[in-house]
């Protein structure tokens, strides 16, 4: 029978929050959060953490976790995350002949997680089988239809970015939805295909489905001031 695994990429070399995956949040490591909740999904034969850094490979099987080393080339800040999935997918397979159908990825800086959701997202995909992958998103409330962009940088002057029309109340505009990243599920035959595509989400293949959730869950803790929201939420906010 085929298995699907979990994947957290975990780089060493953040750029705008240094050593972001090991540091402290709420009492524990960041990528602590992320291996828990991928641990106690019952649908992942095992949950693999791919880094290049050594510090967070030991941080990681402190926490339960297996540890691929991926080589620095899949490593570098324009490294493309879907390489990351493949490679710890095929290493995987090296060690486990059982067929790999699903590699369900999960961000290491996304530490907030409705309990559940890991096994929602992979089980939607096995029940559907003309998908190609599932990821969940939250509705976004910043319309492009309003928003601006330079015109003359030397002015600051402002032309629409795209026509709005006539639309000026919310409700009168289609439901928008940001793939935040937090859960991706993708079936493993469609990763192989579409190796080396850089467009966009190319790697999720052509049907995707979502699963909305709450934007608490797409907290991405990137940046000092992503730290006390992230704490927030862990600590104080209530989970709807």
């Amino acid at each position: 029978m085929a298995r699907a695994i979990g994947v957290i990429p975990a780089r060493g070399g953040s750029e705008r929050l240094p050593g972001k995956n090991t540091r402290v949040i709420a009492g524990k490591p960041l990528l602590a959060y992320t291996i828990a909740a991928a641990k106690q999904a019952t649908c992942l034969s095992e949950v693999i953490v791919s880094t290049e850094d050594e510090k967070i490979a030991g941080l990681a099987r402190e926490h339960g976790s297996r540890v691929i080393m991926r080589p620095p080339e899949l490593a570098r800040s324009d490294s493309p995350i879907d390489d990351a999935m493949r490679h710890a997918r095929e290493e995987a397979q090296r060690y486990d002949k059982t067929p790999i159908d699903i590699v369900a990825c999960m961000q290491a800086n996304v530490p907030v997680r409705k309990d559940g959701e890991i096994d929602e997202v992979v089980t939607r995909l096995r029940a559907t089988p003309w998908a190609t992958a599932v990821a969940t998103a939250y509705r976004v409330q910043q319309r492009p239809e309003w928003m601006k962009r330079i015109k003359d940088p030397a002015t600051l002057e402002i032309e629409p970015f795209m026509d709005a029309g006539t639309a000026y109340r919310t409700q009168d505009l289609p439901d928008l939805y940001l793939l935040d990243g937090a859960i991706v599920a993708v079936r493993a035959d469609v990763l192989r295909r579409t190796a080396g595509d850089r467009r966009a989400h190319a790697y999720m293949g052509e049907r995707v489905l979502i699963v909305p959730h709450d934007p608490r869950y797409a907290v991405e803790v990137d940046e000092e001031s992503d730290v006390e929201l992230a704490e927030f939420f862990l600590t104080r906010a209530p989970r709807p």
